[in-house]
């Protein structure tokens, strides 16, 4: 079976399915058995629907003889009749003396005539041969006359009921005795005789489907269990073995969680099959029944199959569980064994005292268990204690706080050796955080020397470069080779200066002139600086500030820095004959400038995430064909962090934005 067959889709199918068919057979096999029950269900019936032909009208027959033969008893029992005896003579005297029925009966004994005809008279003679010819002409009939030892019927099975061994003595006399029974087979009074056919022709047709139903359900049930046995554990496009929570449930407990449950089940079953139900009520509670015992066969067979396909039954079974955990007490028997024994011991102790202060009474074993008790009150008490100053002192270790120390001098045994243990990590902690500082400040060190190193010589470079260019040289490709060496060695000096800044920035090294500044100001001085660059891209600036100012605290001209070089970032990288947004918001807690663009190059392809922008040496044009550093980006958020702002970027698309956020000055909602 291909793999694809698997999908969860075909897994629920068969899933459904399976219980579809359960559904189904239980109801068949329920209704074949009720059927069977009540008679309406006999192998030599299969084939017929007439009812007067049944073995059903047969058991129908037999129980009205039944009835009719104690009713006659309690006839002749008269006064000597007891209050449940008269009960009974009271229910069959309105089965057999109502006047439209259609069963009639004609009984002599000892010369006495008993009949339920209307019109007749106590002590009344009747002659047979002329009842016997009335109960012929109604269609079936039975003589039972053992005066003349005759007998004859043509109600199938009767001639078992009078004349087989096993009712010969327990009912009807042998001897002295006639009884005529009649039956008009068209039932023209809806009598028991009538609701029995009624009933047979309602339910004798569901034979064929039951057994129809039943075997194709039954094929339908195998073949979808050996589909769900295949695909258990599988999934589409994936290989191995996958489990589910079930399958994390001890072996042992899912095996006697599903015995017990489908057992308590499978005897509310038999009991529903055992009461007197409504046909269409039995149905539905079977059926009802049979789908949770099928949901939970499925989870416990499944989980069965996956275990198995893993080879994880062991893994997950309660017995490994114990063994494991018993050989792992073994292992660690230099823990388990005292802890053991301390238990042990304490029990001893415990019984002992307890068995001498309650049983004895002896005084001193009174005292000795108030001491013993109150010396392991003592004992949690001061470990518990040990156990929070531990607790926090790894707290504070991990809030940041390295340099804390936990007081091992009132600590004892293992407590004390844990103390000491944390000690000595946060310890190693706060020596790799000095060495990774040091590192840093090396890092920093070094670009800033490097930078100081390579700024002598180029500025030599730059010099001579311009001594050159005021020769009057006639050779063209010199002076274009002299213009690429102006070009190269401003670019280098750019960002000689840059590494320089951005290391003072990143460690620090930046002393800053914090005051109360007009932002929406400070933004719209930066922005006229730059119309003639927007106009040369043919940029147009779309701006919205507020009317009012708006103040914050930071270094007016680091700040002066970071707008300037958005606004240098944009006139740089934006795509010409575009727009450019340029916004400051607040809600009285905190300002918020944006600045919006449409980037030249694909942001989307050349990055990863927005926040790569702004690591050193990252930019938009990944080419590094532009004549930007890399740095200013990076620069700009430092700045801005040290100012106590928040500086973040975000990219959709070929969509840039920049946001510098800086909390509103109190005193400006104060004027």
């Amino acid at each position: 079976m291909e793999r694809n067959s698997y999908s969860y889709g075909m897994k629920m199918t068969g899933l459904l399915l399976h219980s579809f068919f359960t559904i189904v057979l239980t109801v068949s096999v329920f209704l074949l058995g009720t059927l069977m029950n009540r008679s309406i269900l006999e192998l030599t019936d299969i084939g017929t629907e007439n009812f007067l032909g049944s073995g059903y009208y047969q058991k129908c027959m037999e129980q009205k003889c039944n009835d009719l033969y104690e009713y006659l008893n309690l006839i002749k029992k008269g006064e000597a009749r007891n209050a449940e005896e008269d009960k009974r003579y009271l229910q069959y005297n309105s089965e057999f003396k109502r006047e439209d029925t259609n069963f009639c009966y004609w009984y002599k004994e000892d010369g006495v005539w008993y009949t339920n005809q209307p019109d007749t008279e106590t002590g009344q003679t009747f002659d047979i041969e002329t009842i016997l010819m009335e109960a012929k002409t109604m269609g079936n009939y039975l003589l039972y006359d053992m005066e003349k030892k005759e007998f004859g019927t043509n109600i199938r099975g009767l001639e078992t009921y009078f004349l087989g061994s096993y009712n010969s003595q327990a009912y009807w006399p042998m001897e002295n005795v006639v009884l005529v029974i009649s039956v008009d087979t068209q039932l023209p009074v809806k009598d028991e005789l009538y609701e029995a056919r009624r009933e047979y022709e309602q339910l004798h047709p569901w034979i064929k489907v039951s057994i129809f139903a039943g075997m194709v359900s039954l094929m339908g049930w195998i073949l979808t269990l050996v589909y769900l046995t295949l695909a258990a554990g599988h999934r589409e496009g994936e290989e191995g073995i996958f489990l589910c929570t079930a399958d994390k449930i001890k072996t042992e407990l899912l095996i006697a969680g599903f015995v017990l449950s489908a057992s308590e089940l499978i005897l509310l079953m038999g009991q529903t099959g055992s009461k007197k139900w409504d046909v269409a009520g039995l149905l539905v509670a079977s059926g009802t029944i049979s789908f949770i015992v099928d949901v939970l066969f499925l989870i416990f067979y499944l989980s069965m199959v996956r275990r198995l396909k893993a080879e994880s039954i062991w893994e997950t079974s309660l017995t490994c569980w114990l063994v494991r955990g018993i050989g792992k007490t073994l292992r660690e028997r230099t823990v388990t064994v005292r802890v053991l024994i301390v238990f042990a011991a304490h029990m001893a102790v415990c019984f002992v005292l307890a068995l001498g202060t309650f049983q004895y009474r002896n005084g001193p074993c009174l005292v000795l268990l108030l001491i013993f008790c109150g010396a392991e009150a003592y004992y949690l008490l001061r470990t518990s204690v040990e156990h929070y100053r531990i607790l926090q002192g790894v707290c504070n270790i991990s809030e940041g706080n390295l340099d804390a120390k936990i007081d091992v001098e009132e600590l004892h045994g293992e407590e004390r050796k844990l103390a000491e243990a944390i000690n000595n990590i946060g310890r190693g902690l706060s020596n790799a955080v000095d060495d990774n500082t040091r590192n840093e400040r090396m890092k920093a060190d070094l670009i800033t020397n490097v930078s100081h190193d390579i700024k002598t010589p180029l500025t030599s470079i730059i010099n001579y470069v311009n001594l050159i260019k005021r020769e009057k040289i006639d050779n063209e490709r010199v002076n274009g080779y002299i213009c690429i060496l102006d070009e190269k060695s401003q670019r280098l000096k750019q960002l000689t200066e840059d590494l320089v800044e951005a290391s003072k920035v990143s460690s620090g090294n930046v002393k800053l002139d914090m005051q109360r500044i007009d932002f929406v100001e400070l933004v719209c001085q930066t922005g006229g600086e730059f119309n003639e660059k927007f106009e040369g891209k043919e940029l147009t600036i779309v701006t919205k500030l507020p009317h009012s100012a708006v103040y914050i605290r930071a270094d007016g001209r680091q700040l002066y820095r970071v707008i300037e070089n958005l606004y240098n970032n944009v006139a740089k990288y934006a795509l010409e004959k575009t727009r450019v947004y340029v916004e400051v918001q607040t809600d009285g807690e905190a300002a918020v400038f944006s600045i919006k663009n449409v980037s030249e190059q694909s942001l989307a392809v050349e990055n990863n995430s927005a926040e790569d922008l702004t690591e050193r040496f990252i930019r938009g044009d990944a080419s590094r064909t532009t004549e930007g550093s890399g740095l200013g980006l990076s620069i700009a958020k430092s700045l801005t962090q040290l100012m106590g702002g928040q500086f973040d970027i975000s990219v959709d698309g070929d969509l840039f934005k920049a946001n510098i956020l800086f909390p509103v000055e109190k005193e400006a909602a104060d004027d």
